[in-house]
């Protein structure tokens, strides 16, 4: 969307990610969407540094430490890549 990258992923990303994507993005105005309320079958999503607390979140997460958060912000970072060639 003109000088805008939206980014977006269908599930309850924690905030730390939309901010990771939003600082990494090489495009000036950044948006990360994620839902809420459940609709993803994929469950929480936390940080990388969340998985050292023992939170609801995390103990309920079908993800392991180190491999979301990456997956989401480089795939989307490539994504925009990508787009702009």
């Amino acid at each position: 969307m003109d000088d805008v990258a939206i980014g977006a992923c269908n599930a309850e990303i924690f905030n730390m990610i939309g901010q990771r994507f939003n600082r990494e993005s090489p495009v000036g105005r950044s948006i990360f969407v994620s839902m809420a309320k459940g609709m993803g079958n994929s469950g929480y999503i936390p940080n990388d540094a969340a998985f050292g607390f023992q939170t609801f979140e995390v103990l309920s997460s079908r993800c392991k430490p180190g491999y979301a958060e990456s997956a989401i912000v480089n795939g989307l970072l490539d994504l925009i890549a990508q787009a702009r060639h």
